[in-house]
């Protein structure tokens, strides 16, 4: 059925912006595929070209095929703090100007990321395994700092049908979510995929049960439709659609 990469990463806060918000930092409670593509990017140094052009992300070319799935191994716990930022738009280095604006922060999250298939998955594999990052890895904004844990290549076998989901699930045609079995269930509009230029090329709705209760935070679907899924290390997996 193939192998895939397994690594978790945490850090104290983390920013995953949601990019409709305008006076105010609001954040996603995961990340979205679009920042686990610039975190795998970072991890192999992949240059986006923005000095050529700002609005390049050209990593976006080396993704193709590439499958992520992404698991909440921390309860998601909020922080909402003021940040003053400096006004500096001027070349005379007057940054007396300055506002506050409301971040929200997710505090001390924990993340496990599952990775395969595409042509950056060996490199990826090298990177991990020697913990040798090109870039620092950073939990969507550039001051929340990461680390990550490796936790090896696993065989990606068929999962059970019956079994539940320990990771967020997509909501892709046909699937029915079993809400009588999984509780609390909750979720958001993501964004999926990007262009080379960081135009938005598509988003999902997805569905995920909150961490931190007794046991693993299981989701149940009465029917999976076009979603692909893989049992990995006795975790199912719900990937999302290869880029």
């Amino acid at each position: 059925m193939g192998v895939a990469l397994v690594f978790d990463i945490e850090g104290d806060m983390a920013l995953f912006r949601k990019p409709y918000t305008t006076t105010s930092m609001v954040s996603y409670p995961f990340p979205p595929p679009t920042a686990i593509a610039g975190l795998i990017a970072g991890i192999i140094g992949i240059d986006h070209e923005a000095g050529q052009d700002a609005k390049n992300a050209r990593y976006w070319e080396k993704m193709r095929g590439v499958q992520v799935a992404i698991a909440l191994l921390s309860p998601i716990r909020w922080i909402n703090t003021a940040v003053n930022l400096m006004k500096y738009k001027n070349t005379n280095a007057d940054m007396s100007e300055h506002i506050q604006v409301k971040h929200q922060l997710v505090k001390k999250p924990c993340y496990r990321i599952y990775v395969q298939g595409g042509e950056i998955y060996k490199t990826l594999k090298q990177r991990l395994e020697r913990e040798e990052f090109i870039y620092t890895p950073c939990l969507g904004a550039a001051y929340a700092l990461a680390d990550i844990k490796y936790r090896g290549e696993y065989e990606a076998a068929k999962a059970e049908m019956d079994s539940g989901f320990n990771t967020i699930v997509p909501g892709y045609e046909g699937l029915e979510l079993d809400i009588v079995r999984s509780g609390a269930v909750f979720s958001e509009q993501i964004p999926v995929q990007m262009t080379v230029t960081r135009r938005l090329s598509h988003t999902v709705q997805v569905y995920y049960a909150q961490a931190g209760k007794a046991g693993s935070p299981l989701l149940y679907l009465r029917n999976q439709g076009a979603l692909q899924s893989n049992m990995i290390k006795g975790e199912k997996v719900a990937w999302f659609n290869a880029w």
